[in-house]
């Protein structure tokens, strides 16, 4: 048996037995990216990345993708009619995926271009005749500031478009990054290219995929880290006369008042008496040490994030390297013919078996996947800091998320949900055998005039679209 190529940037973790026999049996919850893998001896196929609701990647080759799931589809629908379908194809023999779990910004390390570590699972390589290449293998990514930063400003003009469950309006977007895993030799022969995918946990969202305020949060934590280098070492660049705004003004506010501070309008004021430790977490936020008062910034998105991230990088010495360009070079446009070929031949689904509404979904028990664990990071951290070294700079997704509205909506004190815990249905069966005997005959009679209804409204099947 052949063994599993690797980027050489990544580092897998030792002992990892987590992942040896587990590739996830659920089916896809949402598409995340599209694209062609392509090159000079290779044809063009597209091919389309998702998730499942407990957290797992997988790509999908463009002949298959008449089998995904309707949800899936209606995704890559959506994406596609207002104009951002996969229009880019990357000049590589193969492709990695990574569930980018946590960045960490090792202290005092020399220069402005720091080495970075990226925690996370990875997936791949695509295109790939084995089966070994769904598994996840948990792991360090080793790059730079300026291949972070460069890859979410090249890859923002590729993010995946949703509707939005907050505004008609609007859309969501899950944004990506690709990076370099290899030398940059192989690089340029379109090897060792690292899709990376930096979302929101699972449990905090149930599988939706948009990363906005992650991604957000991502890009905060790398500049204010650059911009105190910056001013350490004294270096001309605009970032240092940039005002940082924070992904999120509300949580800050509230994470300062819960520490004895008093807000009105921009400033923030230590209250007499107070004597609570300010969090590191918020040291960071304003990117300094704060005081008995200080001025808040204001709230910034996503977009101003990128404009900020593309005017640094490219002030700063050297900018681009060879690596970058050499990376760029492999991104290119799709061509017509391979837009011709991978038009979809789509086969109606099989039947699925429908749960009633408010019932929840069997557990499953046999083919779910183990629970993911976090701690293995530490044994990579530890090895990164030296006699006498600061602390390192830790930035996880779940932490990012934590300050999101969709994990604030989840608070377990909410008086009202959705789905109720006991369907209405099950109520006529309390304190009675379950035998069809003992269900009183007008409720039979009930239930027979409400399937006779059901059978007469044909169309009800269009509200799974809506």
């Amino acid at each position: 048996m052949s063994q599993r190529p690797l980027p050489r940037y990544f580092v897998s973790r030792q002992n990892d037995d987590s992942f040896a026999d587990c590739i996830s049996t659920l089916a896809p919850c949402h598409a995340i990216d599209s694209f062609f893998i392509g090159g000079r001896h290779m044809v063009e196929r597209e091919w389309v990345v998702t998730i499942d609701s407990a957290g797992y990647l997988k790509a999908t080759d463009g002949e298959k993708l008449g089998s995904l799931p309707s949800e899936v589809q209606q995704d890559l629908a959506f994406n596609e009619v207002i104009g951002s379908a996969a229009n880019r194809t990357l000049d590589s023999s193969h492709v990695y995926l990574f569930y980018l779990e946590a960045l960490e910004q090792p202290p005092e390390t020399p220069g402005l271009n720091d080495p970075v570590y990226l925690y996370g699972t990875l997936y791949g390589p695509y295109p790939s005749s084995s089966s070994d290449s769904a598994r996840g293998i948990d792991g360090q990514l080793t790059i730079n500031r300026i291949d972070l930063l460069a890859g979410i400003v090249d890859s923002a003009k590729f993010a995946f478009n949703y509707q939005s469950v907050i505004s008609a309006s609007e859309t969501q977007r899950c944004f990506n990054l690709l990076l370099p895993g290899d030398r940059e030799e192989e690089i340029a022969q379109g090897k060792g290219l690292v899709m990376a995918y930096p979302l929101m946990p699972a449990e905090v969202v149930m599988g939706e995929p948009w990363n906005e305020i992650v991604v957000c949060g991502l890009i905060f934590d790398i500049l204010s880290a650059l911009k105190e280098d910056l001013e350490k070492e004294k270096v001309n660049h605009p970032l240092r006369n940039t005002t940082l705004p924070v992904p999120n003004r509300a949580w800050l506010e509230q994470q300062l008042e819960s520490n004895g501070y008093q807000i009105k309008g921009n400033v923030a004021t230590r209250l007499p008496g107070s004597d609570a430790g300010i969090p590191k977490m918020l040291s960071y936020a304003l990117g300094h040490l704060i005081k008995d008062k200080t001025t808040l910034p204001p709230q910034g998105n996503i977009n101003e994030y990128i404009a900020i991230a593309e005017n640094t990088i490219k002030h700063l010495p050297g900018f681009p390297p060879t690596r970058l360009k050499a990376l760029r070079n492999r991104v290119r446009a799709v061509s017509t013919e391979a837009r011709a070929q991978g038009s979809r031949a789509k086969s109606a689904p099989p039947q699925s078996v429908r749960i009633p509404a408010g019932q929840a979904f069997p557990p499953q028990i046999g083919n779910a996947p183990p629970a993911k664990k976090v701690d293995w990071m530490q044994d990579f951290i530890s090895k990164h800091r030296g006699k006498g070294a600061g602390e390192t700079r830790l930035t996880t997704m779940s932490g990012l998320a934590g300050s999101s509205p969709q994990a604030q909506a989840k608070s377990p004190a909410k008086p009202e949900t959705k789905l109720k815990a006991k369907p209405d249905w099950m109520s006529d069966f309390d304190g009675q055998p379950v035998g069809r005997e003992n269900i009183k005959p007008e409720v039979l009679e009930e239930k027979k005039e409400k399937k006779r209804e059901t059978s007469k409204q044909s169309s009800d099947w269009m509200k799974d679209f809506e």
